[in-house]
C-alpha cells in the first residue's frame, strides 16, 4: 500500500512538471450558420394556379402538407428534418403528381421546379383523337361500296383489366363497335389487320383466341361500326372510374374528351382552291373549271348565292357538287386569257348545320396569254418529209375562221387546215396537190390576227422554220 501511495505522488508531480513546461492548448469551435438547426424547406410552383392543389410531403407516412397559393401557384413547406422525401400533389380532375427522392439539407431550401399537372387520370398515358381535335372521315367508292371508319385509341400506363375497361367505356352519341387490345402503344392505321385479341361490342367484329394473361396489355383501340360513322359530328368519349388495372387500382376520375369529324380529303380548317390564291400563268386548257374545297359539307344554295366572280364569265357559271364539301364552278369553256379572276364568297354561305362562314373568303389568280404551245415540225428541224402535216398546238380554243388569214408559209404553198375533233386546240396544215421542194428551208408565221374563243388575239407573232429532206 505504501508503494502505491509513492507512485501516485510521483505521477502528480510529473503532471505538474509538464504543465509548467508546455503552452496551454486552445480549443477551436466553429460557429453554426444561422438557421442551421437540422431542418430545411421544400418550395415549388404548380402552373395550374386555380387547381386548388394540395401538396403532401411523405416519408412512408405523411409528414406535412399545404395548399398552393391561388394567386401564383407557389407552395412552401418549412421545418422538415434533413433527409429525402416524396412530394405528392393532388387536385380534383388532374392526375396525381409524384416525385421521389427530394433531398432536404439542413438549413437549405430544396426547389422542385414548376410543375404542370396532367389532365389525364392516373393509369392514362395518352389517347387519340386529342381533345377537341377534328379528324377526316374518309369516304370513297370501292369494290364494296362506301367505306369509312372511326378509331378511338386509349394508351394506359399499367396493364389493364380489359373487361372493366370495356364496361366503363361509352360514347355520346351512343355507338357500337369492336375493342382491340395490344401490348404496344400504337397510333391509328388507315386499315386494321389481325394479330390482336379482340372482343365484340353490340355484335360487331369478331372474337379471336383469348389471352391467358393481362401482363403488358396497355393499349386499346375501339373501332366504330360503319353505320355509326357520321361526318360533321362531335363525339364525346367517356371512360368511367370503374376501369381499373390488373392490381385493382381504379381511375381517380373519369377520362373525358371529344372530337369532331369532317368530310374532306385535302383540308381540315380552311377553304382550299384550285387554282390556288395568287397563282400566275394559269393554264387555259387545264382549267375550264374552278374548284373550291370546304372543310365541312355545305348548303349548296347559300354558297352559290354567296359567290361572285370578277370579271363575269362570258357564258355564265354552272355549279356542280361532286361531294358535299367540294364545289366545281364550270365557266362554260376555257377561261379568258391574260385575265385576273377574283372569286369572292360572302359570309352568308352556310354549312349543312346552318353555320355561316366566319368572314368573307376571297382568292384570285391570273391566266396565261394566248400562245402556241408547240409545233410539228419543230423549229430548226431538218430532214422533214416532203409530204408533211404541219401541226400547230394552241393553249386554248380558237375561232377557226381567223387562222387562215393569220397563217403564211414561205416559200408559198397552198393547202388546207384540219382541226382535231377531240382536241379543238390542235390543227394541222396539209399542202395541196404537190410536195414540198427538196432540201429547202420553209418558214411558217402565225400573226396576232388569230383569235381565241373569247376574241383575244395571240399575244405575239409566232414563227418557226424547218428544212425538207433531199431528194
Amino acid at each position: 500500500m505504501k508503494g502505491l501511495k509513492i507512485a501516485c505522488v510521483l505521477l502528480v508531480a510529473f503532471c505538474l512538471f509538464l504543465g509548467g513546461c508546455t503552452k496551454e492548448i486552445e480549443k477551436i469551435v466553429y460557429k453554426s450558420n444561422p438557421g442551421d438547426d437540422g431542418y430545411g424547406t421544400i418550395v415549388g410552383k404548380v402552373l395550374q394556379k386555380d387547381s386548388q392543389a394540395k401538396v403532401i410531403v411523405r416519408q412512408a407516412v405523411i409528414i406535412d402538407s399545404t395548399w398552393i397559393d391561388s394567386t401564383d401557384g407557389t407552395f412552401r413547406i418549412d421545418s422538415l428534418q434533413a433527409g429525402n422525401y416524396e412530394v405528392v400533389i393532388i387536385a380534383d380532375h388532374y392526375g396525381t403528381y409524384r416525385v421521389s427522392d427530394v433531398w432536404v439539407n439542413s438549413g437549405a431550401v430544396s426547389y422542385v421546379g414548376e410543375i404542370e399537372l396532367s389532365r389525364y387520370p392516373d393509369l392514362i398515358h395518352s389517347h387519340y383523337p386529342d381533345n377537341h381535335e377534328e379528324i377526316v372521315l374518309y369516304w370513297y367508292h370501292g369494290w364494296y361500296g362506301r367505306y369509312s371508319s372511326i378509331r378511338i385509341i386509349i394508351n394506359f400506363t399499367e396493364p389493364m383489366d380489359r373487361q372493366s375497361v370495356e364496361e366503363a367505356f361509352s360514347t355520346i352519341p351512343s355507338t357500337e363497335g369492336t375493342f382491340y387490345w395490344s401490348q404496344r402503344i400504337y397510333e391509328p392505321y388507315s386499315r386494321w389487320s389481325g394479330g390482336y385479341s379482340s372482343s365484340s361490342l353490340g355484335g360487331g367484329g369478331y372474337q379471336s383466341a383469348e389471352l391467358t394473361t393481362y401482363s403488358h396489355i396497355r393499349s386499346m383501340m375501339y373501332i366504330l361500326n360503319q353505320r355509326y360513322c357520321w361526318v360533321d359530328t362531335t363525339y364525346q368519349v367517356i371512360l368511367s372510374t370503374a376501369a381499373h388495372d390488373t392490381l385493382g387500382n381504379h381511375l381517380e376520375f373519369p377520362l373525358q374528351f371529344s372530337f369532331s369529324t369532317v368530310e374532306s380529303r385535302t383540308t381540315l380548317t380552311s377553304i382550299q382552291t384550285d387554282p390556288e390564291d395568287g397563282a400566275q400563268d394559269v393554264s387555259l386548257r387545264h382549267y375550264m373549271s374552278i374548284f373550291i374545297t370546304f372543310p365541312k359539307r355545305m348548303e349548296p344554295t347559300s354558297v352559290e348565292n354567296a359567290i361572285s366572280i370578277t370579271p363575269q364569265t362570258e357564258f355564265g357559271e354552272v355549279f356542280l357538287w361532286p361531294e358535299a364539301n367540294e364545289l366545281k364552278i364550270y365557266t362554260g369553256g376555257p377561261l379568258m386569257a391574260d385575265t385576273t379572276y377574283i372569286i369572292r364568297i360572302d359570309s352568308t354561305a352556310k354549312d349543312l348545320d346552318g353555320n355561316p362562314l366566319d368572314e368573307p373568303f376571297q382568292f384570285s389568280f391570273r391566266t396565261e396569254p394566248v400562245r402556241i404551245r408547240k409545233t410539228s415540225p419543230q423549229n430548226g428541224e431538218i430532214y422533214v418529209d416532203r409530204w408533211p402535216k404541219i401541226y400547230i398546238y394552241f393553249n386554248t380554243y380558237m375561232i377557226r375562221s381567223t387562222l387562215p388569214g393569220a397563217f403564211s408559209i414561205s416559200p408559198s404553198v397552198e393547202g388546207n387546215f384540219y382541226w382535231d375533233d377531240d382536241d379543238p386546240t390542235e390543227v394541222y396544215f396539209r399542202p395541196k396537190g404537190t410536195s414540198l421542194l427538196p432540201n429547202t428551208k420553209y418558214t411558217v408565221t402565225i400573226d396576232t390576227t388569230v383569235l381565241d374563243l373569247h376574241g383575244t388575239p395571240l399575244k405575239e407573232p409566232y414563227q418557226f422554220s424547218f428544212v425538207t429532206r433531199p431528194e
